[in-house]
């Protein structure tokens, strides 16, 4: 076998085992940081709060998610998003729930829903829970009109 087929075939089987641990995690699910109940991924939710979840983002946000890094607890109605530090680390954060900021891309924590607001380290963007009216979810919600990051950084697109 030339190195080429061996490149070939080791970046095929590297390829195959991703995709099978992509799908054994969305199987298995983990625990919402919040009430322990399985979070599901966006496309596992019903189609009517699909659309109320994309609507707090067109609505508030004004940008189109990461569809494949919302993950959303039907239990406690929490849309942990596509900049939430859930999409980083699959295990539960018990000790102190964490999320990029949308505006500077810093990581933040301590963002319990208990805490009234937020403030993030890096540019000081005030964050509230807040529950959008339309869907009935709960979202880390930053203030109207910041200039907010299409993107969360660390290269979590998709998984």
């Amino acid at each position: 076998m030339s190195q080429i087929e061996t490149v070939v075939t080791v970046v095929a089987a590297v390829a195959a085992a991703l995709l099978l641990l992509k799908r054994l995690v969305r199987w298995v699910s983990f625990p919402c940081q919040f009430c322990s109940a399985k979070v599901k991924t966006f496309d596992q939710v019903n189609a009517e709060d699909r659309a109320g979840i994309l609507a707090y983002f067109h609505e508030h946000e004004r940008r189109e998610p990461d569809e494949g890094g919302l993950f959303v607890c039907t239990n406690c109605k929490t849309v942990h998003d596509d900049f939430s530090g859930e999409k980083k680390s699959w295990d539960a954060d018990a000790y102190s729930c964490r999320t990029f900021c949308k505006v500077c891309g810093r990581m933040m924590s301590g963002c319990e829903p208990e805490k009234e607001k937020v403030a993030c380290p890096g540019c000081g963007t005030e964050y509230r829970w807040q529950v959008h009216e339309r869907s009935g979810y709960r979202f880390f919600t930053p203030p109207a009109g910041a200039p907010l990051r299409s993107k969360a950084p660390g290269g979590l697109d998709g998984i």
